[in-house]
């Protein structure tokens, strides 16, 4: 009874062992301590996305005169009147070119710029009619997909413009244990070409990665371990323990007898 209990005993040992690495294994930023309550992790410098081909954007022009009513009565649609401003709204989608075209205002060359920057291209032509005109102009399709070995492949719409690996991980519901941690690949259109950059979220230094801040139209993939599932990396990776154990097990009960 004494050797069964101790054949026992060592299975129960190899198989705590055992989860302990799987465990590890699914644990982000490994790198970092547990005992330091705060630690400081150097991040890559935050890049403010650029428009692109395709992008839509929201252009917004408000105007508390005359002239400004005017001016959006021949700009079109989406005209809004209140008591002391009046208001136009419209969604552009940047031509392959480069370009939007604003009524009265023309054809305007967004492409490469920041948000901030067309924003001030469309406000230079827009005061050029309506001298207290304000411009407001915002990205309306920054969108990242989340696909692979997550709980709920997804297109996300981003609200804003900032969202990182992480954070987009996080909202597809997290990686599944068949997910490669250490691999996680970013899929990037620039310009004629694709870029495919391969993030280890094992480590901190991820963070200093150019690809850990997504930028619209951005691929997340999580590709799977080369042995999907959790029952197959369990018993193919504890097996040849469990079958040295049990040699063991039964040399002890043969030699003790």
């Amino acid at each position: 009874m004494r050797n069964v209990k101790l054949i026992i005993g060592l299975f129960a040992v190899s198989v705590a062992l055992f989860s302990c690495g799987v465990g590890k294994q699914l644990a982000y930023l490994q790198d970092l301590t547990d005992t330091t309550r705060i630690q400081d992790v150097r991040i890559a410098a935050y890049e403010p996305l650029k428009l692109q081909p395709d992008d839509q954007v929201q252009v917004t022009i408000t105007s508390r005169s005359q002239e400004g009513a005017a001016l959006f009565a021949m700009m079109g649609t989406n005209i809004t009147s209140g008591t002391s401003n009046q208001l136009v709204q419209n969604v552009y989608t940047i031509t392959s070119k480069g370009n939007i075209t604003i009524p009265l205002l023309g054809e305007l060359a967004i492409a490469g710029l920041t948000t901030e920057q067309a924003r001030e291209v469309v406000q230079k032509e827009a005061v050029e009619y309506v001298k207290d005109a304000m411009v407001g102009l915002s990205l309306m399709n920054f969108r990242v997909t989340v696909m692979g070995e997550v709980a709920r492949p997804t297109t996300l719409q981003v609200a804003g413009e900032k969202v990182n690996v992480l954070e987009a991980l996080g909202m597809a519901g997290d990686l599944t244990v068949f997910g490669k941690r250490n691999n996680v690949k970013v899929i990037r259109k620039a310009g004629d070409k694709v870029e495919v950059a391969h993030l280890n979220l094992n480590n901190s230094k991820v963070m200093r990665s150019p690809f850990y801040n997504l930028k619209q139209n951005d691929i997340v993939y999580v590709e799977p371990v080369k042995r999907k599932g959790f029952a197959a990396e369990t018993s193919l990776g504890i097996l040849p323990t469990v079958i040295s154990i049990a040699t063991l097990g039964l040399l002890i009960f043969r030699y003790t007898r």
